[in-house]
């Protein structure tokens, strides 16, 4: 006889899978690990696991890419748009795998970018926003937004963090300013002018220390800098007739400021407070758009398209041409030609130059830019080839821009 009774169905024991090795390391060995990954991918990385998000969430890992030396440059593009209050924010994010394409069109033949940059927009609340352009410091992984731009004066101070893209407020200077110059020297900021000279004189520089986040005061030039002030006084009364030109602030070296201003070459120094003839003829009647540090050379852009150089240890600068670069000012459109609005910075110690490919006061959507890898070529060091790397153009999701900027970190 056959019995009705079904024996059930014995249960599989299920084996729990070992932990991988990765899993099972601590978290300081795994944020080390990442913290040598690019940044780029981190919102790819935050999706594998809780235990990931948290540590690509904390601020410690961007210590950690500090001290191992895994940091990034992150450039930042600022567009004044047509009607539009508030200077919008994008950062470039490289692009992986882009074909490496010969541009041959007109008469500048180089490759394009092989890597090629994608435009981010960086979303800003109404209360982040800012009328125009300020002066600009990068400190480490920090923007800091000083004063007020061309006509409103302010004492604000703003900082953006590279990191989280957030702001926070620092001490507001002792003095309004609009359109000051501001420079890095020993993890101090200091601000020069901006203000009427004769009102403001014995605190015309003021210098924010990072460490205790708090400003100082020093005079401008004094009475046997006449000639100085003079020029100072006129260009504060008449900076929107450009009547006069603004001091260039050309870069610092050995705890000093360089200044031309007046047809002079003039230093600061801080330590004492005085100021210094260097050089009686200013290094180049061409007006210097922007300048930056790459590598040991200071590098500037003229109002006519040429790139200069200087030897950052020489006191009373020489600037020449960088040679080799013919190719950029051959094109009758998009080269680098006279009226031009250039920017350039260092980008991994190479020169990232930047400008408008259309003449027309409204621009469009487009800029153009090169890399540029510099070398000295003469045993005395009096001469400095670059080679352009690439030529390629950025394209922004807005219909024109009438002008822009640009601001890098390291992060």
């Amino acid at each position: 006889m056959i019995s009705d009774e079904v024996e059930p169905t014995k249960k599989k024991k299920t084996v729990p899978e070992p932990p991988s090795m990765f899993s099972s390391l601590p978290d300081e060995i795994i944020e080390n690990i990442l913290a040598r990954v690019s940044r780029w991918k981190y919102p790819s990385l935050s999706l594998v696991s809780k235990r990931f998000h948290s540590l690509l969430s904390s601020m410690e890992i961007y210590k950690t890419r500090s001290q191992i030396g895994a940091s990034e440059t992150c450039v930042y593009i600022l567009l004044k748009l047509p009607d539009h209050p508030c200077s919008s924010w994008f950062f470039l994010r490289t692009k992986p795998n882009n074909q490496n394409q010969t541009k041959r069109r007109g008469m500048i033949r180089v490759k394009r970018d092989s890597s090629g940059f994608s435009v981010v927009p960086i979303p800003f609340s109404s209360t982040d926003s800012f009328p125009e352009l300020h002066n600009i410091t990068t400190v480490g992984s920090d923007i800091y937004i000083i004063g007020g731009p061309y006509k409103e004066p302010s004492s604000s101070v703003r900082i953006f963090d590279c990191r989280s893209h957030t702001w926070r407020d620092a001490p507001n200077m002792t003095v309004a300013r609009k359109n000051a110059h501001t420079v890095l020297v020993d993890k101090k900021i200091y601000v020069m002018g901006g203000c009427d000279i004769d009102k403001y004189n014995a605190n015309w520089i003021e210098v924010f220390d990072i460490k205790s986040q708090s400003w100082s005061a020093l005079p401008g030039p004094g009475a046997d800098d006449e000639e100085l002030r003079n020029h100072l006084r006129k260009y504060s009364e008449n900076y929107y007739r450009n009547i006069v030109r603004d001091p260039d602030v050309v870069n610092v070296f050995e705890g000093k400021i360089y200044v031309t201003a007046v047809g002079k070459d003039y230093t600061y120094d801080p330590n004492n407070g005085t100021w210094k003839v260097v050089r009686e003829k200013s290094f180049i009647s061409d007006y210097i758009q922007v300048s930056c540090e790459t590598g040991k050379v200071i590098c500037c852009c003229t109002r006519s398209g040429y790139l200069m150089w200087s030897a950052s240890e020489i006191e009373g600068r020489v600037w020449r041409e960088i040679k080799g670069l013919e190719r950029l000012r051959e094109h009758p459109k998009k080269g680098l030609t006279t009226g031009y609005k250039f920017a350039q910075l260092d980008c991994g110690g190479k020169l990232l130059v930047m400008w408008y490919c259309s003449s027309s006061i409204k621009r469009r959507n487009k800029i153009l830019y090169a890399k540029i890898s510099l070398e000295s070529r003469s045993c005395n060091g009096r001469e400095v080839w670059g080679k352009v790397e690439c030529v390629d153009m950025l394209t922004f999701p807005v219909e024109s821009y009438e002008w822009f900027g640009r601001v890098s970190a390291s992060v």
